[in-house]
C-alpha cells in the first residue's frame, strides 16, 4: 500500500515537472527598446518589444501610458517577424512610462507583460520677444503714416478727375454717331 501511493506521488510529481517545464519553454521577450528602466532624455520614436519566437500578425498590444495616465503612443502597431513595435507621439511629460504588451505566437499562450522606462523632458526655453514701446508723439500711428494718408487722398481725387474726363469722352463720342 505504501508502495502504491510512493509511486503516484513520484509519478504525479514528475507530471508535474514536466508540466511546469513545457509551460516555461514559452515565448519570451528577449529585448525591449528604450530598454527596462532606461533614462531618456530624448523622445523615442518607436517602442519595440522583440520576442524570441515570431509574432503572430494580429491581436498583439503595446499600448504606452504616461505619468498622467494617458496613452501617447499612435496606435500603429507593426510585426516584423519576432518585433513588436507602435509608434509614440511627442513626448512632454517627464516621469516614468509604462508599456504593457500583449505577445500571441502560433501554438503558444499570450505572453502578457509591462516594463518602463523614464523620460527627461528637456527645459522649455520661452523665446525673449522685444516688447513694443509706447510711444510718446503717435500714440499708436507709424512715423510716416500721414505722408501715406495724404497720398491716398490726392490718388483719389486725380482718380474722381478721370472718371469725369473719361465721362465727358464717351458722352461726345455717342453724340457723334
Amino acid at each position: 500500500m505504501r508502495w502504491k501511493s510512493a509511486i503516484t506521488t513520484l509519478i504525479l510529481s514528475l507530471g508535474i515537472v514536466t508540466t511546469g517545464i513545457s509551460v516555461a519553454q514559452g515565448v519570451e521577450i528577449l529585448t525591449t527598446s528604450p530598454g527596462v528602466d532606461a533614462k531618456v532624455t530624448i523622445t523615442p520614436n518607436f517602442v519595440t518589444v522583440t520576442a524570441d519566437q515570431d509574432l503572430l500578425d494580429f491581436g498583439n498590444q503595446l499600448p504606452v501610458i504616461s505619468p498622467s495616465n494617458t496613452r501617447v503612443d499612435d496606435g500603429l502597431i507593426t510585426v516584423s517577424g519576432a518585433t513588436l513595435s507602435v509608434g509614440l507621439n511627442q513626448l512632454t511629460e517627464s516621469g516614468d512610462y509604462l508599456v504593457e504588451y500583449e505577445i500571441l505566437v502560433e501554438n503558444e499562450s499570450p505572453l502578457f507583460g509591462n516594463f518602463s522606462f523614464t523620460f527627461e523632458a528637456p527645459p522649455v526655453v520661452q523665446p525673449n520677444t522685444p516688447s513694443p514701446s509706447p510711444s510718446t508723439s503717435d500714440q499708436g500711428r507709424e512715423v510716416g503714416s500721414s505722408t501715406t494718408d495724404y497720398l491716398v487722398i490726392a490718388l483719389l481725387v486725380f482718380a474722381f478727375f478721370v472718371l469725369l474726363w473719361l465721362a465727358r469722352f464717351a458722352r461726345s463720342t455717342f453724340r457723334k454717331k
